[in-house]
């Protein structure tokens, strides 16, 4: 059996497995060959759509974080630490504050005004990062550090000036999928998958920009073409992923790092299994979320940071040295 078809038999085994578990296990115990009427509600109603949401937002916020760590040739990038997602967090909280749509387009105008800001954040970032027509992961974080904290202020600026709507404003910051409904879940499935195909039909591109911009402009590739496009799909899956669950860190992170650890720095592969292995991630890391205190939840944003902390630190010591094939 070829390699590609045991990481097929591997991503399929896992996401079995996952889901399994997800449906099965939570404040209420459910068999899935012998379905009471009420466990047909919960399971369809209301686990089946945080389920999708969870894999969906886990595998656009890794694949997010792959294709940031593919445009800054550095390990370590993250919408996360890169301040992009609080960007995504402030266009969104400005959505519900001001209230900017009618009740019946409000998560579509949370997505939007969620792009909005991470694209802003994401220009601010390459802006501060850049100089002497590089990056350094230094400078970067740094850059990320900065514009993160400073949008971090402005959403709690929004967060004192909200009425009714402080509630949602918190669940930005903890992130979760307990609002988790149908009309979520569509909006994902509707802008996720379209972003991870993309992606991948551009990354032979983008495997070659890795080797240097003047390689790949020598190759043909319009560099500055598919730095934009792909700086966009990145603005675009952190913020759908945000709209739908909040901040989320770490996943980006430590997920993409890990693949490529194994099975390398080709896009063609590492974007495959970097966005399947991110759902499976935060869908073990959301079923962990809402058992272990049942029937209290924890906020999923916390379980990632308590996995993806020590990770992240972990690199820091080893010094992930240099980036490429």
């Amino acid at each position: 059996m070829s390699r590609k078809s045991w990481n097929c038999l591997l991503i399929s085994v896992s996401l079995l497995v996952a889901f399994s578990l997800a449906l099965s296990i939570g404040p209420v115990r459910i068999s899935l060959f012998e379905m009471s009427a009420t466990d047909k509600v919960i399971l369809f109603n209301l686990r089946l759509p945080r389920i999708l949401s969870a894999f969906l937002v886990g595998g656009g916020l890794a694949l997010a974080g792959a294709i940031f760590q593919g445009l800054f040739r550095n390990p370590i990038a993250d919408s996360y630490l890169l301040g992009v997602s609080s960007g995504a967090s402030l266009g969104a909280a400005a959505a519900i504050v001001f209230q900017l749509a009618s009740p019946l387009a409000q998560f579509a105008a949370v997505s939007v005004f969620a792009f909005i800001g991470s694209l802003a954040a994401l220009a601010l970032v390459f802006y501060f990062g850049h100089r002497s027509g590089g990056f350094s992961i230094f400078r970067l974080l740094l850059a990320g550090l900065g514009v993160g904290l400073f949008l971090s202020s402005l959403v709690a600026i929004l967060m004192l000036l909200a009425g009714e709507e402080l509630k949602a404003l918190i669940f930005f910051f903890l992130g979760g999928f307990s609002s988790s409904n149908w009309d979520t879940t569509w909006i994902s499935l509707a802008c996720i998958p379209l972003a991870f195909l993309t992606a991948c039909q551009f990354a032979p591109e983008l495997n070659v920009l890795l080797l240097g911009e003047e390689t790949a402009q020598s190759s043909g590739i319009r560099t500055g073409r598919i730095q934009l496009l792909y700086a966009v799909l990145a603005a675009l899956l952190t913020s759908i992923s945000v709209s739908v669950a909040g901040l989320i860190g770490f996943v980006g992170l430590i997920v993409p790092h890990m693949i490529r650890l194994i099975y390398g720095a080709d896009h063609r592969t590492l974007f495959p299994l970097t966005f399947f292995s991110g759902g499976v991630f935060l869908v073990l890391c959301d079923t962990a979320a809402r058992t272990i205190i049942a029937p209290a939840e924890l906020p999923v944003g916390i379980v990632t940071s308590l996995v993806g902390v020590p990770i992240f630190l972990y690199l820091i010591r080893k010094d992930a040295g240099d980036y490429g094939f």
